[in-house]
């Protein structure tokens, strides 16, 4: 059976496990967007994942679409393996050229836990030769796309049973497709839009992003407003994989709308630093993002610098997202911060929905605040909680 036959056979006409790999806390968050974007499949959640069983156009709509998560795999095979010989035997078992190109060449990357085999190098290595092994005896042609991404095999050992999961994206997803100036300590995008969906972006009229820092916030909000999908940004490594069938990702993509914010929605940024400004001003009106965003009304997107804490209050049905200054590159009163942060939403944010990063307990006692929900999380590799009203 030649090749095209046996890849519709196992790989496109059939479902397969996939794990979306998402930000600690918002397990749930990504996995209700996966049901706004239409893929109406049981989904089971776990410490930073959502798992589920579907056809392979089912995960390419979720890595063309979300925002929440960094990475969607594919299972491709599980068996238990106490030594090499194992190992090498059940390598050669799976039909590697149904998965990968010849070229770029598969990376492969290797974790280890409680497990006889847990020299990650020595596995990669004998992976490695196995896997290209397999590719260079089918004799496929090298990709004629050079910016396409290798995909990447992550080998899992876990109580000495070893699983093979297929990466479908190459960089990670909170990788947008474009380069943007960073100020300190910035969020990053699939948390800022895990923040903002969780805190009720759909049906809000008003976005309030007052210590913008980057922009990270309004930068998501925005794309979603002009609805500038993923797909529309960046490159995908599963675009070189031999599944890949370019009429059907073209028809998938040109008949699924993404997320929807309401038709008045409007974007207001400030910082009070004069550098932030600039910077969210170059990220979202000068940068290589700013294509995508040419189109949305003069009023979508306003951008100034402004004491968060002179803001007047707003209108009803607006979403206040911020990410205060904290952790050892920045120097802030944290106690003192967040206590007045407290004061001003008590007084002004009162009737808007709310989401907030509290980076520990002391910002949590100072800001005096019960939250409706709360979610605990890592944001730049510190533990934090966000705080939802």
């Amino acid at each position: 059976m030649d090749l095209s036959k046996r890849i519709k056979r196992h790989i496109t006409a059939i479902p397969h496990d996939f794990r979306a790999v998402c930000h600690p806390g918002f397990e749930s968050t990504c996995a209700a967007e996966f049901t706004l974007l239409g893929v109406n499949i049981p989904l089971q959640t776990s410490f930073g994942a959502v798992d589920f069983t579907a056809k392979l156009e089912d995960a390419w709509k979720l890595i063309a679409f979300s925002r929440t998560c960094t990475r969607i795999v594919m299972r491709i095979g599980s068996f238990t393996a106490e030594n090499f010989g194992r190992l090498e035997k059940k390598a050669l078992e799976i039909p590697w050229e149904l998965y990968y190109p010849q070229s770029p060449l598969p990376q492969i990357k290797v974790t280890c836990k409680k497990s006889r085999l847990y020299h990650s190098d020595a596995i990669a290595e004998r992976l490695q030769k196995i896997v290209y092994s397999a590719l260079e005896e089918r004799g496929l042609s090298p990709s004629e796309n050079a910016t396409l991404q290798p995909q990447t095999l992550f080998v899992h050992f876990e109580n000495d049973r070893c699983t093979l999961s297929v990466d479908l994206a190459g960089e990670p997803l909170y990788k947008r497709g474009f380069d943007r100036h960073v100020e300190e300590a910035p969020v990053r995008d699939t948390f800022a839009a895990s923040m903002l969906l969780e805190g009720g972006i759909l049906r809000s009229k008003k976005l309030f992003d007052p210590m913008s820092g980057s922009g990270t916030f309004s930068s998501e909000a925005a794309l979603v407003k002009a609805h500038a999908n993923l797909w529309k940004t960046r490159s995908y490594a599963l675009q070189n994989a031999p599944s890949f069938r370019s009429a059907a990702w073209n028809f998938m993509v040109n008949h699924t709308s993404g997320l929807e914010l309401l038709p008045e929605f409007q974007i207001f940024t400030s910082d009070l630093s004069s550098k932030a400004v600039l910077t969210v001003e170059y990220n979202l009106k000068s940068s290589a993002a700013a294509p995508y965003l040419q189109d949305l009304a003069s009023d979508a997107l306003q951008i100034y610098q402004a004491d968060f804490f002179d803001l007047p209050k707003p209108s009803e049905n607006s979403l206040l997202a911020l990410n205060p200054p904290y952790g050892k590159r920045i120097t802030a009163d944290i106690p003192k911060l967040y206590r007045e942060i407290g004061k001003k939403i008590r007084s002004d944010f009162s009737n808007s929905n709310i989401a907030l990063i509290v980076p520990g307990k002391e910002a949590e006692n100072a800001l005096n605040m019960t939250p409706k929900r709360r979610m605990e999380s890592i944001n730049g590799g510190i533990d934090v909680s966000v705080f939802f009203w």
